[in-house]
This record gives C-alpha cells, sequence and structure tokens, in this order.
C-alpha cells in the first residue's frame, strides 16, 4: 500500500513539472504609466528585479542609466520616458528573467505636454504585464 502511495506522489509530482507555468528567461515585459493627467515626460526609478535596459514603444521616447555602484547587488536604474505628442508613456523593460520578482518603482518628476512641472508628482500607476 505504502509503495502505491508513493508511486501516485511521483507521478503527480512529475505531471506538475511538466506543466509550462509560462514564459522563462530573458524577454521584454510591456509598462504603461497611468495618470489622470496628460503628461509629457516623467523620471522613474527602478529598484531591483533582473532589469537589463528598457525600450521605447509607441512614440515614446526612452532614456535610462544604471546608477553606478548599483550593477551587482541591487540594481538601479533612472530612465526618463518622453511622449513628444502627449500620448499613453507605452514602454518595454528588458529583464534576464521573465519569472524573476518584478523591480519597485518610485516617480521622481514629471512634467506636462507644455513642458511644465507638475508639483507635487501627480498620483502614477505603472502597469507592468508580461
Amino acid at each position: 500500500m505504502r509503495r502505491r502511495a508513493v508511486l501516485g506522489l511521483a507521478a503527480v509530482m512529475a505531471l506538475a513539472t511538466a506543466c509550462d507555468s509560462g514564459p522563462k528567461g530573458p524577454g521584454t515585459l510591456a509598462a504603461t504609466v497611468l495618470s489622470d493627467q496628460a503628461l509629457g515626460a516623467v523620471v522613474l526609478m527602478f529598484t531591483g528585479g533582473t532589469v537589463t535596459g528598457f525600450e521605447g514603444q509607441g512614440s515614446t521616447q526612452v532614456y535610462s542609466s544604471a546608477i553606478p555602484g548599483t550593477e551587482a547587488a541591487d540594481p538601479t536604474f533612472r530612465v526618463i520616458l518622453v511622449s513628444p505628442d502627449g500620448g499613453m508613456l507605452r514602454f518595454g523593460i528588458r529583464v534576464s528573467d521573465l519569472d524573476a520578482a518584478r523591480p519597485v518603482v518610485t516617480a521622481i518628476t514629471a512634467a506636462t505636454t507644455a513642458n511644465l512641472p507638475l508639483e507635487p508628482v501627480p498620483a502614477l500607476r505603472i502597469k507592468i504585464e508580461h
């Protein structure tokens, strides 16, 4: 009886390991800045995760740089997103592992489509998905 239980458990474990839980390895996460106000630009800080870089999508231009000294342990990036036409700020986050924890995102500053600073920084939501 015990032998059947062990064999049954082994079969269930084998099936569970064979199931695909989604994409693994390097790839690009789609991200969008959501706000109640039209934004011309935003500066964000990304900390942690397996981020390797950023890319613009649609009309969004992206400028990014790793903060020196943070690359090894807990990578931190400063990212500037610019929308020349005031459209939605959509961008890609390149990561070395799509299954890893997502980075923590902090809004540093934002500007209107007329390039005027928004003080205080409006409530922004960063939507990140596979």
